[in-house]
């Protein structure tokens, strides 16, 4: 299971995401469900609070006006 920040374009399909490192985990906790292993349950808008722990790890701003960022998990193959 890998965190991610998400971005999409004006046609509502994935343009861009980031995985998160292992420890963002503690510190999304207040603002998101997890699971107890640190997976992100749901997809969550992005929020001033939630752009200030992922910003480091995305290589361009996050605009949370914009409507097109998103936390999440995704499964991982192996």
């Amino acid at each position: 299971m890998v965190n991610l920040v998400e971005k999409f374009g004006a046609d509502d399909l994935l343009e861009r995401s980031w995985v998160l490192p292992p420890d963002v985990v503690e510190p999304l906790r207040a603002h998101v469900d997890m699971t107890r292993d640190g997976g992100i349950m749901n997809v969550w808008p992005m929020t001033s609070d939630i752009a200030a722990i992922t910003q480091p790890w995305v290589d361009e701003p996050i605009d949370i006006g914009s409507g097109a960022w998103f936390v999440s998990s995704c499964g991982t193959a192996g």
